[in-house]
């Protein structure tokens, strides 16, 4: 049964998604403590499950097109009464599963932006401090920064 294989990507989908969010963290501690080995490492790993998030994602597609036999995916609310139509073996505990595991994806995908808005911030914070810091230094006519009064 097809839809067997669907709930098993989305399994996958979702634990690559609390990795990515496991990932991220360990970015943002890396940020705080200035630990550039730490954060390119979680660089990497970033990198590594986007690219597995992406084939999990390409397959749940495939097999959604392939299950309603359509190259257009119904409205969000209407996939799930299509999907199983399309699959009468599935049972209704298939069907809460389903969404169980989609609603777990909303919440997972959810945390995830938040961190990487927190993230965002703290990039763009370290920039702009970075940027004053050079400024102060170098940009006012080379006066130094101890002929400054703080």
């Amino acid at each position: 049964m097809k839809i067997f294989k669907l709930l098993e990507i989305m399994h996958n989908l979702l634990n690559k998604l609390q990795e990515m969010y496991e990932v991220l963290q360990r970015m943002q501690n890396a940020m705080v403590e200035s630990d550039y080995e730490n954060f390119e490492k979680s660089v990497d790993q970033q990198e590594k499950i986007l690219a597995e998030i992406r084939n999990y994602e390409k397959s749940r597609i495939d097999i959604l097109k392939e299950l309603l036999q359509s190259d257009i995916l119904p409205e969000k609310n209407v996939l799930v009464q299509k999907l199983f139509e399309a699959e009468p073996e599935a049972d209704f505990s298939l069907q809460e599963e389903y969404l169980n595991i989609k609603n777990s994806l909303v919440e997972v995908v959810g945390e995830i932006e938040n961190l990487n808005f927190q993230n965002k911030y703290l990039i763009d914070h370290s920039r702009k401090f970075i940027k004053e810091l050079v400024t102060n230094l170098y940009g006012v006519k080379n006066q130094k920064l101890l002929d400054r009064k703080v």
